[in-house]
């Protein structure tokens, strides 16, 4: 059995049986995780739960889920028994998502964030716990539940997708980790461990063993050319400020503010691909994980010295952009849209596995 690269992968956008394959030749690559995303092509705890079946010493992620999506005690439940099948492997990554899914999708009402985010983590630990649980929140109540399944040896580990200081916070505040996501070094280091910080001097705990995890567009390739094709998900997460408007700060933090805001405009005026053509490589390299695998290590080495535990890469197909929310692009551009190449967004998986194995 190789051994753990500390590394994670997400599984963005395969479905979910190629989503179990690729987890257990992670696993056997010697690979800390793999996180399954929970957006519109499966749900995030079918997949995990079979490839912990077939894994043997992977951590598997929900990557994360959001906390209006189910109510605490069905979500509760879906973790305790995930976590049973999957040989106590399971990491619950929670989110509040994009204000867009959760009204349109789920039919509730986002409020809040940070104070949804705590009750929710709040009854969450009660349930799984096994304690009978009466909790009347502001935004979130229980009444009278009691999850009865025998009590694992080791309990669910919750994570809370955070990008913003509030919520980088109140992550090291109650919860076992983080997952941010399209964080320059230097938003890392200036943002990201000082609010985590914070956060646990607040609780009065101790940093040992909270796992501070970011994840990377990625793109990894036999020579640099990764850094080029990657240059659309740099786009698409420059401009998507309705999804998380921490993304500029991160991008503003590496010296690229005034090459967003360009980016932004252009992609205003419907030319997506023009947006594309602006993004630098020095900007490209500075919010991805992407070239070849000596690069990247690189890259990987820089973040692990500003203070992350855990880097998690999420592959893409090159030269590949679409709306992460209703009205991120132009309705008459969308007609632009680059086609998704499968067959490479394949090879860039077993580029990535194969170049980073540990």
């Amino acid at each position: 059995m190789a051994s753990d690269n500390g590394l994670g992968i997400l599984y963005t956008g395969t479905p979910a049986a190629l989503s179990i394959d690729l987890a257990t030749r992670c696993d056997e690559a010697g690979f800390r995780s793999g996180w399954f995303p929970e957006i519109t092509f499966a749900d995030a705890f079918g997949p995990a739960v079979v490839a912990g079946q077939r894994t043997s010493r992977l951590d598997l992620g929900t990557g994360v889920v959001g906390i209006w999506s189910r109510s605490a005690t069905t979500l509760a439940l879906q973790a305790a028994t995930a976590h049973q099948l999957c040989g106590e492997r399971l990491v619950l990554g929670l989110g509040v998502q994009a204000r867009g899914y959760v009204e349109g999708w789920h039919g509730q009402r986002y409020q809040r964030p940070v104070t949804a985010m705590r009750e929710f983590v709040a009854i969450l630990r009660s349930l799984l716990s096994g304690e009978r649980t009466n909790v009347e929140g502001e935004i979130f109540s229980v009444r009278n539940f009691q999850l009865t399944v025998e009590p694992p040896s080791r309990p669910v580990r919750i994570y809370v997708a955070a990008n913003g200081p509030k919520m980088i916070q109140l992550a090291a505040e109650v919860a076992d980790g983080m997952l941010g996501y399209f964080h320059s070094v230097e938003y890392v280091r200036d943002v990201v461990m000082p609010n985590v910080r914070i956060g646990a001097e607040r609780a009065g705990r101790s940093l040992d063993g909270f796992d501070v995890a970011v994840g990377f567009p990625s793109l990894v390739t036999q020579d640099d050319s990764g850094i080029q094709g990657i240059k659309g998900q740099v786009m698409m997460f420059a401009t998507a400020l309705d999804s998380a408007p921490a993304y500029a700060d991160s991008i503003a933090a590496a010296g690229f503010g005034d090459v967003a805001g360009e980016i932004r405009e252009r992609v205003a005026a419907g030319d997506l691909r023009g947006a594309v053509a602006l993004v630098p490589d020095e900007m490209a390299d500075a919010l991805t994980i992407a070239g070849s695998p000596e690069h990247v290590r690189g890259r990987i080495a820089a973040y692990r010295e500003a203070g992350l535990t855990q880097v998690v890469l999420n592959p893409s197909a090159p030269d590949v952009w679409f709306p992460l929310y209703e009205g991120h692009f132009p309705v008459e551009s969308l007609a632009t849209l680059p086609p998704f190449d499968f067959p490479r967004f394949l090879q860039v998986f077993d580029d990535t596995i194969g170049g980073l194995a540990a």
